[in-house]
């Protein structure tokens, strides 16, 4: 007669299986593999990505020399590890600066669900600007580095350069960047409809897996987006194509309509992790057959 386990039994499992589970430990489990996954995810394309590769080879031979009974082996390599404690906060100062900064917005993007609200109406006019002067600046092929403060306030890059505390519009812009102007060499930093300054310097970006052809302005405008949540907005004096830089990576714009749409999307509103709501549990609950609750009522009771 072939074997045949009843429901009420496999719920039974379940429910003994589930009291012999550690929730703490699972917990600690989950958020320690949260902060080593935002760990690489940070280190990666950078020069701490290869200082980790090195202390993880260290770990392999000292446990290695642990099993072996290599006694000053495994004394020597930790020595070298604690001592790399101090290294990484000299070498990886910026990697580690903008890596707290991230974790100082919240801004961990961990499983990549967030919302967005919709744009208002004045940020749908400043788009306009922007989109406007920058599609002038191709054409003429006239550099520029517009960076559009968000949540991260921009003081220290704006104290850089020149105040000007001026009303948002297309023809300042241009004005800004034409070449004859003593302002046109640097960034101009936007805080919501106001340029604050312009002529500022920004931080060159250290990531390794730019190519030599990058030039310093589009990697000036990645070192701000990795250090900031800033949107860097960069037009290429030698060809005139746009891009756009964003929390750490930096895409090409083809039409200027499309820069207006991506920049709405980005400006468009405050951004957040989608949570999961209680109601959401329990229609998932009430979709479960009603034999099936039942089982499992009945199976807790007699538990």
């Amino acid at each position: 007669m072939p074997n045949h386990i009843s429901h009420p039994d496999i719920w039974w499992s379940f429910l003994h299986l589930y009291h012999q589970l550690d929730v703490v430990a699972l917990l600690d489990i989950c958020l320690v593999a949260v902060a080593i996954y935002y760990l690489l995810a940070l280190a990666q394309g950078t020069r701490a990505m290869q200082l980790l590769k090195g202390l993880a080879i260290l770990l392999v031979i000292m446990k290695v020399a642990q099993w072996s009974g290599l006694d000053t082996l495994q004394w020597v390599i930790g020595q070298l590890i604690f001592a790399s404690a101090v290294v990484v906060v000299i070498l990886f100062q910026p990697e580690l600066r903008a890596a707290l900064d991230q974790l100082g917005r919240g801004h961990l993007d961990v499983v990549g669900l967030q919302w967005r609200s919709e744009a208002s109406t004045e940020t749908v006019r400043d788009v306009n600007v922007i989109s406007k002067a920058v599609e002038q600046l191709a054409v003429q092929r006239v550099g520029a580095l517009i960076a559009v403060e968000r949540t991260t306030g921009l003081d220290d890059i704006a104290a850089t350069g020149t105040a000007l505390n001026a009303r948002l519009s297309s023809d300042l812009l241009l004005s800004i960047f034409y070449p004859g102007n003593p302002l046109h060499d640097g960034a101009v930093v936007l805080r919501k409809n106001t340029i604050i300054a312009a002529a500022c310097i920004l931080p060159l970006s250290q990531t390794e897996t730019l190519p030599r052809t990058v030039g310093t302005r589009h990697r000036a405008a990645l070192g701000l987006s990795e250090m900031t949540d800033a949107i860097i907005v960069v037009v290429s004096e030698e060809t005139g194509n746009i891009s756009l830089a964003h929390n750490g990576t930096m895409n090409s714009i083809l039409q200027t309509r499309l820069l207006n749409e991506e920049l709405l999307s980005l400006l468009g509103g405050h951004q957040g992790a989608i949570r999961l709501r209680p109601w959401s549990v329990t229609k998932a609950a009430r979709a479960l057959p009603r034999n099936t609750l039942g089982t499992l009522k009945a199976a807790w009771k007699r538990h």
